[in-house]
């Protein structure tokens, strides 16, 4: 207790100096907290625009499906004991059909192509909620009941000079079936988050692509909702044996693994940044400590003269980095913390290029705070070590004739 007392007493002889280095590692605590609390805010942003409102945790499709050639003679009965048994693996709590297509659209005079994913609203937003909200400003989702209306993005009405209301036609083959077309009346728009889908996309009713493409009781695919997401990997093994070998199951991370690559590489260049930081930090601390023992070289020969043992003056110092590295670190987290709930409430407006507007939510946990601290008095330690063992080195015959 004397040798903590003493080392706060220390921190406090040279107040300049030991303010210069406490702000240091306040401002990088505070930088990498910030940081992950955006990091944070991005991969909910990329997960939720991945997985929450497109592609479902889970996908069940028949075997070959992925990577045919003509994948809509690949399709699913639209099946309820299919649907239960999907549903009877733990973990499970919804399943949605869909069929995914593509075809052309026409106003009359032009027409273009379109992708599309046809959805049965009474079930797709338990899988998918956020769908709800993947509409433009001023439109809706679809809803259970609705025939003939579709969702279609921005620029691909623009290209047709489709205003909410005209009607379209669209054209597809069905997997046995020459082409067919149909009126289908735009609902909609869907948000510009990328302009390939402003330029292609469309979504519509399960039942008005199953007559278009005369599948009626046939689907391309369920997706399924789970509990738990970081459970899916054990939840797609147990549904894999319960379906059997005539089905694939796949996660959302190996149907776009793109979108994991960027989530993945947020954690790089948050870990790349933190090792900047660290070093920064690391640099005013060994400085910090270099000159403290400089300075107080005949305080030092005195108190080895006097029977302090050599292990005390290393103590000394260690105990001196521990009090400034947990202070400022608390003070830096806190920071951090409050700047990020503060704009995690508000949320931060950002546009992509030739996209809507996306808000972002910062968000940071307990857990990271506790790291961070960790990892600031355990760096703050072993940049005083070198400093700490020099001065327990020190002869005190030496020391007391130094000037």
């Amino acid at each position: 207790m004397r040798l903590l007392l003493l080392a706060l007493r220390n921190l406090t002889r040279n107040k300049r100096r030991t303010l210069l280095t406490a702000l240091a590692i306040i401002f990088g605590a505070t930088a990498i907290v910030i940081l992950q609390g955006f990091v944070n805010g991005f991969i909910r942003n990329n997960v939720e625009m991945i997985v929450q409102s497109k592609l479902g945790v889970i996908q069940v499709f028949r075997k070959g499906y992925l990577g045919s050639d003509d994948p809509l003679k690949k399709s699913i009965p639209y099946n309820p004991a299919l649907i239960a048994k999907i549903k009877a693996v733990p973990g499970v709590t919804a399943v949605a059909p869909r069929i995914n297509f593509d075809g052309m659209v026409s106003n009359g005079a032009e027409s273009t192509m379109f992708v599309s994913v046809a959805i049965d609203p009474a079930v797709e937003y338990q899988v998918c909620p956020q769908r709800l909200k993947r509409v433009a400003a001023g439109s809706t989702p679809l809803s259970a009941g609705q025939r003939g209306i579709a969702l279609i993005g921005k620029t691909l009405a623009d290209s047709l000079k489709a205003d909410k209301g005209a009607t379209l036609v669209m054209q597809a083959a069905g997997p046995h079936a020459s082409t067919n077309a149909l009126d289908v009346e735009v609902g909609g728009f869907l948000p510009t988050l990328n302009l390939i889908e402003s330029k292609r996309m469309s979504t519509v009713p399960l039942d008005f692509a199953q007559d278009l493409l005369r599948m009626k009781g046939q689907v391309t695919e369920y997706a399924v909702a789970v509990t738990d997401m970081h459970q899916m990997d054990l939840i797609a093994n147990q549904m894999r044996a319960s379906l059997g070998n005539e089905f694939q199951v796949t996660t959302w991370e190996e149907l776009d693994p793109a979108t994991k690559t960027r989530v993945a590489s947020l954690g790089y260049v948050l870990l790349f940044v933190a090792l900047v930081l660290f070093l920064l930090v690391a640099t005013g601390i060994v400085n910090t400590m270099l000159m403290s023992v400089y300075e107080r070289v005949r305080e030092i020969g005195t108190m080895l003269a006097l029977g302090v043992r050599r292990w005390q003056i290393t103590a000394l110092f260690l105990l001196e980095a521990t009090a400034l590295g947990l202070g400022s670190s608390v003070l830096g987290v806190s920071i951090g913390y409050l700047v990020v709930s503060w704009l995690g409430q508000r949320g931060v407006p950002m546009k992509p290029p030739g996209g809507d507007v996306l808000w972002t939510y910062p968000s940071v946990d307990l857990r990271f705070l506790l790291i961070v601290i960790g990892f600031s008095v355990t760096g703050a330690v072993l940049s005083a070590l070198y400093p700490a063992y020099k001065a327990s080195r020190l002869s005190p015959v030496d020391a007391l004739r130094a000037t």
